[in-house]
């Protein structure tokens, strides 16, 4: 028998060191693909870069990112001769890459918990595959500063690094559950209640803690500040049993935490995940990040303090190769007159589960809930198992997975169908928290992008797959249709979700529907060469959005400076960046200005602190009031009012999507919405009208609930009791309050003739109060003005027409429909009535 494995050992002198030429001697397995274009100019891409400590590869979601990463981790072992590890988010994801790792004949060990690191990835004889909690945990095997040792690692290969973020948040933050540790939660909630009260937020808090609001709150800075210590102790006494991976990584940095309160938990996290803890990490010297196509990678600078000029340097190959045939369709922009297109959507899904697989993304458990009837939601641990059926044709769901827009591969006939329910929402509570602070600014569109381009590429893995996706929910759809937003996608997302909005503007019936996905399930002829022919134009670099990596970069400069203890030279970094950077939205500026405020008080520079949050909260209401009375800047009155209109309408790349975006506004405006809901829901209203509008009493502390500027010659000045039962009347104590804001109008808007007005169940008021010109804005004749806005909208989005033309429709209806500011109250408004 002839010895081929000592032939080959004769045959090889040297070791390969190019990824590229790895690949052509690995034994090639029947099945087994050439690489892609884009997957070898990616290798010597980075072959060419490989000294280089931080580098990031953009493939195409479903594009052969585990092939590349796999190659390069080869490459380095065979040249440094060291231990190379592979990192990925899950350990369904770890468990594919291994399989992958077999198929492709490249030498791979899994990392097992409770076991010593294998010998093979210590003597660099095969790459280790780890999930990011196997590296980055208080009792790492590959150790932790001011341990005994470390492992000296030669390569890191960060798999989904654009996703990262929120793992390692995750991995870094400590919380308090309250279902578990009741008494605790108790005790830290009630022992901030009083900071609250001082930020005129008691209202707020308190509706969180009893579970009627859903938002997240962090505890004033200057509050954690002052009892982060005493907070630490407390949790000490069970850390050794509760969070024994995680205390070792906060203990000493409690102050250089946010702390954050939501109806079912207290957590502490750090401003950003401390990576320096890990020598493994900042010891590599061989860093490689892979990255889907998408615009921002700001995310890896502040998740792994990444070099801002390499990153802004990634490697990014122009192939389609990868791209997956989506056929993307919107029911909420189709004429589905009087439609329930919840019902529609679960019966197609149950139809085509008879043939394919069918999943379905949700933002939350909760709304995962609604297709339970249906569908098998699967939450934590459940998710693989179920991957693992679609992907071996054992059952086909349709299957829920709440909260997974990444991390699950579903190729071929494992996923025909696709839904995503709604807007992605966070993935944890500092998401969320960091979603409402920095709402509307770009750097949440931009993470709102990479997840809901993610979550459409789960059903494609590859140039010849082909998937249905479904865009469902009023959020989702109005975002999407956005110009700006749609801009923040890749060029073939943008390609497939413009022919998508096309496509959908034809249909007109359920049947229609039905029959339009088929095309593309039975692989119709006219549909493949259609979306052949659209996405054919849709290559080219992904762009590289300069101004958000500058800014991670100086959030990470100021972040090693406070960890280093450097309070003043923190402050001064980021107070120059946020006063001398030009292009920052006011959301973000604030935010850096804030995050000057934070050191600046670790230091004891009150004045300074102050100066800052003063700064930071002018440019974001959302942030915390400082301590000091700001300066209120009046609304400036508001241009002519068709022209605002027009302007919201052509702000979305389907018109349509204005609908949406106007329903899910004012489904907040009904007594069941908290008052925050409601409140800002009215604010909208206000805007979409073309008005001027602000919440003065949410933003300054004193004045109205709502203020509407409706020209330049008239104010309402809003308080609103929405929450009333319907048969109360007003009372002396609620119309006071009224009064005392239009006072607060008055000083600021002189020469503007006031309305004052109360949102109220009713027109009636109690004997005790002596009404005057008080107006009441009740919520039966409130939804009537929301239907006329709604007829407005409509009107305005029944067919394609210039500028011109909506301007000059729109104010013929405005009129017709009695929204002009000349009759807006006395077609809407009644003045109160005294009751016996």
């Amino acid at each position: 028998m002839v010895d081929f494995s000592k032939l080959r050992r004769q045959q090889q002198q040297s070791i390969p060191l190019d990824p590229v030429e790895i690949f052509l001697r690995l034994p090639k397995s029947p099945g087994f693909d050439d690489l892609w274009s884009g997957q070898a100019e990616a290798l010597r891409q980075w072959y060419q870069r490989r000294n280089e400590r931080d580098i990031v590869i953009k493939l195409n979601t479903g594009g052969g990112k585990t092939l590349v990463g796999l190659l390069i981790a080869q490459s380095i072992l065979n040249e440094h001769k060291g231990p190379v590890l592979y990192l990925c988010p899950t350990r369904q994801l770890q468990g594919q890459i291994l399989e992958q790792s077999k198929r492709y004949g490249i030498p791979a060990v899994p990392y097992i918990s409770g076991q010593e690191l294998p010998e093979d990835f210590m003597a660099a004889k095969a790459v280790m595959v780890a999930t990011y909690h196997a590296l980055f945990n208080g009792y790492s095997k590959f150790g932790i500063f001011g341990g005994t040792g470390y492992v000296g690692l030669q390569g890191i290969i960060f798999d989904d690094a654009h996703t990262a973020f929120s793992n390692m948040r995750e991995i870094f933050s400590l919380s308090i559950e309250r279902n578990e540790l009741n008494d605790l939660y108790e005790e830290f909630t009630s022992l901030f209640r009083g900071d609250f009260a001082a930020q005129n937020r008691l209202g707020t808090f308190d509706d969180v803690i009893a579970g009627q609001e859903y938002s997240i709150l962090e505890v004033p800075y200057v509050a954690w500040a002052t009892r982060a210590e005493e907070v630490r102790q407390r949790i000490a006494e069970i850390a050794s049993n509760k969070f024994s991976f995680v205390w070792p990584l906060l203990r000493d940095s409690f102050k250089q935490c946010h702390a954050l309160v939501s109806k079912d938990r207290f957590v502490i996290t750090p401003l950003y995940p401390m990576v320096d803890l890990f020598p493994s990490v900042s010891g590599c010297s061989r860093r490689i990040y892979m990255s889907a196509t998408v615009a921002d990678d700001s995310s890896i600078i502040r998740t792994f303090d990444a070099n801002y000029d390499s990153v802004s340097k990634p490697i990014s190959p122009t192939s389609l190769a990868g791209v997956g045939e989506r056929m993307i369709l919107i029911p909420e922009l189709m004429r589905l007159t009087g439609a329930d297109i919840e019902k529609i959507t679960k019966e197609l899904a149950t139809q085509v589960a008879a043939d394919a697989g069918v999943v379905i993304l949700a933002p939350s458990a909760q709304s995962a809930g609604s297709w339970s009837d249906v569908a098998t939601v699967a939450h934590g641990d459940e998710v693989a198992p179920a991957v693992n059926s679609l992907v071996q044709r054992s059952k086909n769901g349709p299957f829920v997975f709440p909260n997974r827009y990444d991390g699950i591969d579903l190729p071929s006939d494992a996923c025909r169908l696709l839904v995503l329910l709604g807007l992605p929402r966070g993935n944890n509570i500092y998401d969320l928290q960091r979603a409402t602070v920095l709402e509307g600014s770009s750097t949440i569109d931009t993470t709102l992008a990479q997840q809901v381009e993610q979550g459409m590429g789960r059903g494609t893995r590859g140039g010849g797959d082909h998937c249905v996706v479904l865009l469902l929910g009023k959020d989702l759809v109005s975002w999407v249709s956005r110009a700006s937003n749609l801009a923040l996608l890749t060029n073939s997302t943008q390609a497939q979700l413009l022919l998508g909005m096309d496509v959908s503007r034809e249909i007109t019936s359920s049947a229609q529907l039905d029959e339009t996905m088929h095309q593309c399930l039975d692989r119709a002829h006219e549909w493949t060469e259609f979306h052949a022919n659209a996405l054919a134009d849709s290559t080219g670099l992904p762009l590289v959005d300069a101004k958000s990596l500058q800014i991670a970069a100086e959030e990470r400069r100021y972040f090693n400076q406070v960890r280093s203890g450097y309070y003043a030279k923190a402050t001064g970094i980021i107070e120059k960046f946020a006063r001398e950077t030009d292009g920052l939205d006011p959301g973000i500026r604030g935010w850096l200005f804030e995050l000057g405020a934070r050191a600046a008080h670790h230091c004891l520079q009150v004045s300074k602190r102050e100066q800052l949050q003063r700064e930071a909260y002018s440019h974001n209401k959302n942030l915390h009031r400082p301590t000091t009375e700001t300066h209120y800047s009046p609304l400036s009155p508001p241009t002519e009012q068709a022209l605002r209109v027009a302007a919201y309408v052509e702000g979305f790349a389907l018109v349509r999507g204005t609908l949406a975006d106007f329903e899910s506004i004012v489904e907040f405006l009904v007594p069941s919405a908290t008052s925050n809901q409601f409140e800002e829901a009215l604010k909208n209203l206000g805007l979409i009208l073309g008005f001027s509008a602000d919440r003065p009493e949410k933003e300054q502390g004193v004045g109205p609930d709502v203020l509407w500027i409706l020209d330049n010659k008239t104010a309402w000045t809003i308080e609103a009791k929405s929450k009333k039962l319907p048969n109360k009347s007003l009372t002396k104590e609620e119309h006071g309050q009224l009064l005392q804001a239009t006072l607060w109008v008055e000083e600021h808007y002189k020469g503007l003739e006031q309305v004052g007005i109360i949102v109220h169940p009713n027109a009636n008021a109690t004997q005790s109060v002596t009404v005057g010109k008080t107006m009441a804005l009740a919520l039966p004749k409130l939804g009537e003005m929301v239907g006329s806005v709604r007829t407005l909208l409509q009107d305005l989005t029944s067919e394609p027409m210039t500028r011109e033309a909506m301007v000059a429709r729109c104010g013929s209806r405005l009129d017709a429909l009695h929204l002009r500011p000349t009759d807006l109250g006395s077609h809407f408004l009644a003045p109160f009535v005294a009751q016996g």
